[in-house]
């Protein structure tokens, strides 16, 4: 049974949310970290983060590193972890962000997938707003990096070697036969990545709005999130607001996915 605390908190509810919180500590570190580092982090004295992290040593989530009273996560920690990611669809994990989106501007958002054997994108799972005029997504199709947000916010942060690859052997717009200007495209690139979204206007669709933040794993970037919209309906002011939203909820879809990278911090 339980026993509370004088502040009131039960002492079991107290002892999850601080080996909680370890955990994340863990495996935020980069490597090692000593017991010092993790008490600091954890706001706790040496003592009490020294006996959880004993706790979590007789169970495998923690080992102790090759430095003096220094600590790793463990096998099963790692086991663990593996398990949850490798039986997740991208999709399924990308539903609570897709949805925070929405609910913040009431339009469509989209999931565009990075397909690395093909260099295309593909929308993968969309979730729709409340307004009757919108553009219906096709889902499964493979489409350009190269044309409109969904696949200039993946292009951006892919490696460089990549993009020139991409670049050389992409066709005219699908919007209007428009052919790709190289030095052009490379100056948006750097744009986008400087910024951390891409905006476009009626690359892909004539007369669609698109934005789109990159989300990443532990490897590189995998997707982006993606608002689309018709221009009708686009005014000022909405492409700040809309680009903050969606970063927020790629790098929360990032770090979920084990991203620790500066995409993150941003």
């Amino acid at each position: 049974m339980a026993t509370r605390s004088t502040t009131g908190e039960s002492t079991s509810s107290g002892t999850v949310a601080r080996v909680a919180l370890l955990l994340r500590v863990l495996a935020e570190a980069e490597g090692e970290a000593s017991l010092g580092d993790i008490a600091q982090r954890m706001k706790l004295p040496a003592s009490t983060t020294h006996r959880l992290l004993n706790l979590l040593q007789e169970q495998g989530f923690v080992e102790r590193g090759q430095g003096s009273r220094t600590y790793r996560a463990g096998l099963e920690f790692l086991r663990v972890g593996g398990l949850v990611t490798s039986r997740a669809q991208l999709t399924d994990v990308a539903r609570g962000f897709m949805q925070a989106v929405v609910d913040a501007c009431d339009e469509t958002c989209m999931l565009s997938v990075y397909l690395p054997r093909t260099h295309s994108a593909m929308i993968a799972k969309v979730i729709y707003g409340s307004h009757p005029l919108r553009y219906e997504a096709t889902l499964y199709q493979p489409s350009s990096l190269v044309w409109g947000a969904t696949g200039l916010g993946i292009l951006a942060f892919l490696p460089q070697d990549v993009v020139e690859d991409i670049v050389a052997h992409e066709g005219p717009s699908p919007a209007g036969g428009k052919a790709v200007k190289p030095a052009q495209l490379r100056r948006e690139l750097t744009a986008i990545r400087q910024q951390g979204y891409a905006h476009t206007r009626g690359q892909k669709i004539a007369g669609a709005v698109g934005i789109s933040a990159p989300v990443f794993n532990g490897t590189g970037v995998v997707a982006a999130l993606c608002i689309t919209l018709p221009d009708s309906r686009f005014q000022g002011g909405m492409e700040t607001r809309f680009a903050r939203i969606l970063r927020a909820q790629a790098t929360r879809f990032s770090n979920a996915l084990g991203w620790r990278g500066a995409a993150a911090a941003a």
